[in-house]
C-alpha cells in the first residue's frame, strides 16, 4: 500500500473523504460566517443615524457651568411637571414656596428617544397659574421626551429652569 492509498481509504460505510470534501466544507462554512456578517453590517449601517448627542463637544467643554447651572436651579428650588392633554403638552411650574411661576418664557423640544427623527420644537404659552400650554401636536403613541427651558421674559439669556421627561402616549 503507498502514502496515496492510506489518504482515501474507505470506512466502513463505504464512503470517502477526500480533499474536496474538505475544501466545500470550509468554503460553505466562511461563506455562511461572511453572509451573516453582511447582513449585521446593513443593517447597523441602515438604522444608526450616527448621532448619539448632538454638539457633544462643545457640551462637554461647558460641563462645569451646567453643574453650576444646576446649582442654580436647585437653588431657585422651581419644579416643574409635564403632561400631554388632548393632544397638547402642558406644563405646571411651581416655585420654592408651592406659588405658581408667571410670566417666564417657556420653549422645548418633543422627540423620541432612539432617534431624532421625529424631533419637533415647540413653544408654551402661558395660561394662568403657571400653567404653560402648547398649540395642539399630533404624536403618535409610544414614548416620548419632552424637554423644556424656562427663560426670563427680559432677558432671553437667563436660564430659570431645564426640565426633562419621559411621556408614555396610548392613544
Amino acid at each position: 500500500m503507498t502514502i496515496h492509498e492510506g489518504l482515501h481509504e474507505t470506512g466502513p460505510s463505504g464512503w470517502t473523504l477526500s480533499g474536496w470534501h474538505v475544501l466545500i466544507a470550509l468554503l460553505s462554512f466562511f461563506g455562511v460566517m461572511i453572509a451573516a456578517n453582511m447582513v449585521f453590517v446593513y443593517f447597523a449601517v441602515t438604522t444608526f443615524t450616527g448621532i448619539e448627542t448632538a454638539d457633544a463637544y462643545r457640551k462637554g467643554i461647558t460641563y462645569n457651568a451646567r453643574l453650576e447651572e444646576a446649582r442654580q436651579f436647585e437653588k431657585l428650588g422651581w419644579q416643574g411637571k409635564i403632561a400631554e392633554k388632548d393632544g397638547h403638552l402642558e406644563v405646571v411650574l411651581l416655585s420654592q414656596d408651592g406659588t405658581p411661576v408667571r410670566g417666564v418664557r417657556v420653549n422645548g423640544k418633543v422627540g423620541r428617544p432612539a432617534t431624532d427623527r421625529f424631533d419637533k420644537e415647540v413653544v408654551f404659552e402661558h395660561g394662568g397659574s403657571g400653567r404653560y400650554r402648547t398649540t395642539k401636536i399630533d404624536l403618535a403613541a409610544g414614548h416620548w421626551i419632552v424637554t423644556i427651558e424656562a427663560r426670563d421674559p427680559v432677558s432671553n439669556d437667563v436660564l430659570r429652569l431645564r426640565l426633562k421627561e419621559r411621556l408614555w402616549l396610548s392613544q
